[in-house]
């Protein structure tokens, strides 16, 4: 089975991001960048399937700009076999991603596509399905878990009292939610490894897709309010303290 895995890569979880003097962007000076978290579930679900059958082979892509290379080498530390890179400094639409994406599946020819169900950076979660719909394949939301099953997968999705299982004819596609375990460090190995393999490199434009397609503008950024102080209720009895905080949310917070 070969797995490809689509990733984004975007500033780390651990990081706080300020808003440019321009007022639609981050400031990108010193930021650190990483892998989309729910790609590294991707990652991870899919290594655990060549734990489990080594003749398995895990790829992984992105669309993005140079500095994006150093996300891939990071999939390739954890353990993946190959990366590709597609060039584009500026920011393309969803939907031209999208079919860049395709052109390169339709090469590789993937048993199977993992996206992270959404980029932590735009929480758009568009790509995995507009990527299913541009192929034609069958696409599969949220899954937690992949059992191969002769020329098909099962693909489990939790729900609310346990689990749903699809079950899907190969080719496909599958957005992730978690995998059955957190995602693997890059191993010193692993590390040593991924600095000798080539990435093979191409430019968005040598694609020749659509680039039609709807564009999203950003109007403003800003960042959340400064909360407020805390208030501690510790007068009066339980139906007195009950009686101010129901005051307090009613017309200080105003949830009520």
């Amino acid at each position: 089975m070969k797995i490809l895995i689509p990733l984004k890569q975007v500033p780390d979880s651990t990081v706080r991001v300020s808003v440019a003097a321009d007022g639609k962007s981050i400031k990108t000076e010193g930021v650190t960048w990483s892998i989309s978290p729910y790609d590294e579930y991707a990652i991870e679900m899919a290594l655990e399937r060549k734990d489990a059958d080594a003749s398995t082979v895990v790829a992984v892509v992105t669309v993005g700009p140079a500095r994006s290379r150093d996300a891939l080498r990071q999939a390739l530390a954890m353990g993946c076999d190959e990366a590709s890179l597609v060039v584009a400094e500026e920011t393309a639409a969803p939907l031209a991603v999208a079919r860049a994406l395709a052109k390169v599946v339709e090469e590789a020819k993937p048993d199977l596509v993992l996206c992270g169900k959404q980029a932590s950076d735009d929480d758009q979660g568009f790509i995995g399905p507009a990527l299913a719909e541009v192929l034609g394949w069958a696409h599969v939301a949220t899954i937690t878990k992949i059992v191969p099953a002769d020329g098909a997968a099962e693909l489990w999705r939790e729900v609310e009292g346990g689990h749903e299982v699809w079950k899907a004819k190969l080719p496909a596609l599958a957005t992730v939610h978690k995998s059955e375990k957190e995602p693997r460090y890059p191993s010193l190995p692993g590390i040593m490894k991924a600095k000798k393999k080539e990435i093979p490199e191409r430019a968005f434009a040598s694609l020749n897709v659509d680039s039609s397609a709807p564009a999203l503008e950003i109007v403003a950024m800003e960042p959340p309010p400064a909360r407020g102080a805390g208030k501690i209720l510790k007068d009066g009895d339980a139906k007195q303290t009950a009686q101010q905080l129901a005051t307090l949310l009613r017309d200080e917070a105003k949830v009520l």
